[in-house]
């Protein structure tokens, strides 16, 4: 039986150390799968507090969006009606530059139609006045040769 308790005595110490062995491993395994789990809770907490900052962000952001986008239209709706009050200003404008260019026009055609009458009635006067002065040249010479005649028979 000393063989066969030799035989069990290895095997036991076999079993023993294989026991140890499988023990630290284990031991190892726990530290190890510890570890991991441990770096998985800190990832999965860095993710989560990423995800939360990101959250905060998009909705900080899509306030800020909304904002800047009833800020646009709010500024386009004014550029439109400033440009529509432009707009209508200066038809008006216009308007108003067509009757003064129109009275413009009525009062210069009065203004021609008054210097041509001038011009008419001066040339008219000219021509009178030129008639007049004809008239009196001719009056003063025949009295100058009557007095020249008259003269000779006094002297003569």
């Amino acid at each position: 039986m000393t063989a066969s308790n030799d035989r069990l005595d290895r095997i036991e110490a076999l079993l023993e150390a294989s026991s140890i062995q499988h023990n630290r491993e284990m031991a190892e395994m726990r530290q190890i799968h510890t570890q991991e789990m441990e770096e998985i809770r800190a990832g999965l907490r860095e993710t989560k507090a990423i995800t939360e900052s990101n959250a905060r962000a998009i909705e900080a952001w899509s306030g800020r969006i909304a904002d800047a986008e009833a800020d646009s239209r709010a500024m386009a709706a004014t550029g439109d009606q400033r440009l529509e009050t432009a707009i209508a200003d200066t038809v008006a404008m216009i308007a108003d530059m067509g009757r003064q260019q129109q009275e413009t026009d009525q009062r210069f055609e009065v203004f021609l139609q008054d210097s041509r009458a001038d011009r008419q009635r001066f040339d008219q006067a000219m021509a009178a006045n030129a008639a007049e002065h004809r008239a009196f040249t001719q009056n003063v010479q025949v009295l100058l040769a009557e007095i020249s005649r008259l003269w000779q028979r006094v002297a003569g």
